[in-house]
């Protein structure tokens, strides 16, 4: 009931918590007390007077831990975190009490959130009964998405190059005349490296002018030249010229060596990634039209009736000159 506060406490600014350690210093009953009474709901592990006196037992202590995250009641598995936690208990009930003396359990604001939540909470649960319970999909169902997207799988065609890109055109012809001289590209990509002159493909620093496999999407709009070299190559061959492509404005200056090509391949659905896309989008695609069939049903059921023509047209906004109150004569 109260994990919500204990959380919020455990997070916030721990000024509210050392005021209450104040007023639970004088009600050593908190801590410290060695007596181990049984009340009649369990084992009393702290106790305070408002307007009567109050017990938190072991027994409701643990029950809070357990309805927590994993992860949050690790930190409340020894001695030391059980305290703590009690402690946190303490506390909470003293806030929600002052609260309640200020009638906040009244409060129009508060009530409709607790309103909404709770609308929340319904349909939530009403959607699981309805539609997630009967969420269930057999192998079959798996193998006919695939089938049905299967050009969703397809590894497009692929090349990987030596590249060198500059900004500098002149810098770009200097170096292409060095390999046509016979200067060994990869020497030179990783020269430009060093000095910072590599910029776009082939300007990964840890592997100087090697572009990785990439497709023809790999790269913006405005690289089209350099693409319809580099697929049209043949591999070991590098490109006669320095390809300039321009994107957003920024011209670039490319020299690439084809090393490497792959083909189209259809990935099977066996392939991790696949498997777990294919699951995840046939389940969300039977969600869907099983909650589309639910709400269908339940529109029937009450014999709903729309009436858009009651509906408004949208007010055009009004202009600034409009808006403009008239100057006093």
């Amino acid at each position: 009931m109260f994990t919500g506060i204990i959380r919020f406490l455990e997070e916030v600014n721990a000024v509210i918590p050392l005021l209450l350690i104040g007023v639970l210093a004088i009600h050593p009953v908190f801590y410290g007390c060695s007596d181990k009474a049984i009340g009649a709901d369990g084992t009393v592990i702290a106790e305070y007077e408002w307007k009567g006196k109050h017990r938190i037992t072991l027994e409701e202590m643990r029950q809070e831990i357990s309805e927590l995250p994993e992860y949050k009641q690790r930190q409340y598995q020894d001695k030391e975190g059980l305290e703590t936690y009690m402690l946190l208990m303490a506390e909470s009930r003293l806030i929600l009490a002052l609260a309640s003396d200020e009638k906040l359990n009244e409060d129009p604001e508060i009530l409709k959130k607790v309103q909404d939540y709770l609308h929340e909470l319904m349909v939530k649960r009403i959607t699981t009964q309805e539609v997630d319970d009967k969420l269930s999909l057999s192998e079959a169902d798996y193998v006919a998405y695939y089938e049905a997207h299967k050009e969703e799988y397809v590894r497009p065609e692929q090349v990987r190059l030596l590249c060198i890109t500059l900004l500098n055109k002149e810098r770009a012809d200097e170096v292409f005349a060095q390999i046509k001289e016979g200067k060994d590209l990869a020497e030179l990509a990783q020269e430009l490296s060093d000095r910072g002159e590599l910029v776009g493909p082939g300007a990964n620093p840890t592997s100087p002018g090697d572009t990785d496999y990439f497709s023809r999407d790999s790269y913006p709009p405005g690289t089209e030249p350099f693409l319809d070299a580099a697929f049209a190559a043949e591999i070991g061959d590098t490109h006669d010229g320095v390809i300039e492509v321009e994107v957003q404005g920024q011209k670039y200056y490319m020299i690439f060596r084809k090393d490497e090509a792959r083909d189209a391949y259809q990935k099977p659905l066996e392939d991790e990634d696949v498997r777990k896309s294919v699951e995840r989008k046939a389940e969300r695609e039977k969600r869907d039209a099983l909650m589309q069939e639910w709400i269908t049903q339940l529109r029937e059921r009450a014999e709903v009736k729309t009436f858009v023509d009651r509906i408004p047209e949208a007010q055009p906004e009004e202009t600034e000159a409009e808006t403009e109150t008239e100057p006093e004569e």
